[in-house]
């Protein structure tokens, strides 16, 4: 792993506590949320959506799991520093 560069949205500049398994942490911790929470949101969104309900939610969550993960990473990295 010598080639591998720095993760994108991220300066070049490494503390110590710098680290991409931050990211990768974050982006599973979330991803197991969201699998755990899928049903409850889709059985919630129903009542509105339909038999949509899931679609809508995996897809939602499909958008937001990064997201959150990669604020939650730099948030973290920030607070280290």
């Amino acid at each position: 792993m010598a080639g591998v560069g720095s993760l994108p949205e991220r300066s070049e500049v490494r503390g110590r506590s710098f680290s991409p398994w931050i990211d990768r942490s974050s982006l599973i911790l979330f991803a197991a949320g969201a699998v755990i929470a899928a049903p409850e949101i889709a059985s919630f969104l129903e009542q509105w959506l339909g038999g949509t309900a899931i679609i809508a939610t995996v897809c939602g969550l499909v958008i937001l799991v990064p997201i959150l993960a990669t604020s939650l990473g730099k948030l973290v990295v920030r607070t280290q520093l």
